[in-house]
């Protein structure tokens, strides 16, 4: 079996179980951004982490920290582009703002996924209850809706046509008070 024809069938069969439900399709949208992220975040801090062992790098708490909550930035703005994570592209979904009905900002979609590095278990469970919406949507003023299932090659088409906006220096400088807060409650490694 050829890697096209993997991708074909995981896809498939993940579609096939998510139409089960509304429930299980949204949690499953849920674990499978987890994981696309996990896929994303995982190979930076191997490397780094091989790297610091092999005495090529000289890892401190410091350097490990910015790593670490970079990725984890890469996470909570996994959203940011046309308001579409990697499966919500896949499985068709969308972040709308619950005002307008219109594609949520990235601010709005940073905001949403803030409690994500705190709350994640939680915000599961919340989903399960209620599909459309979780937590970091009620802070966000935002909801999930059914949208045009997308290839995620798309991601890339966004990314080149971003330009920085006022949005996207908000969300950097929020995300470095978010993390640095994290920072001074997260134990200190020895």
């Amino acid at each position: 079996m050829n890697e096209t024809e993997y991708k074909g069938i995981l896809h498939k069969e993940v579609n096939k179980l998510a139409g089960i439900n509304s429930r299980f399709h949204r949690i499953s949208s849920m674990l499978l951004d987890h994981l696309i992220m996990t896929f994303v975040i995982v190979p930076p801090m191997i490397v780094l982490m091989i790297l610091a062992t092999n005495g090529i790098l000289k890892v401190g708490n410091e350097v490990f920290s910015v790593v670490f909550f970079f990725m984890m930035f890469i996470y909570i703005n996994k959203d940011f582009f046309n308001a579409k994570s990697p499966a919500k592209r896949l499985l068709g979904y969308q972040v709308i703002n619950r005002k307008t009905e219109k594609p949520a900002s990235e601010l709005q979609c940073f905001v949403r996924n803030l409690t994500i590095a705190v709350a994640w278990p939680l915000e599961v469970i919340i989903g399960l209850i209620n599909p459309e919406r979780r937590i970091g949507d009620v802070l966000a003023n935002t909801k999930v809706v059914i949208s045009e299932k997308e290839k995620l090659k798309t991601i890339w088409t966004d990314l080149k046509s971003k330009s920085l906006k006022l949005n996207l220096i908000g969300i950097l400088i929020i995300g470095v008070i978010y993390f640095y807060g994290l920072s001074l409650i997260m134990p200190k490694m020895n």
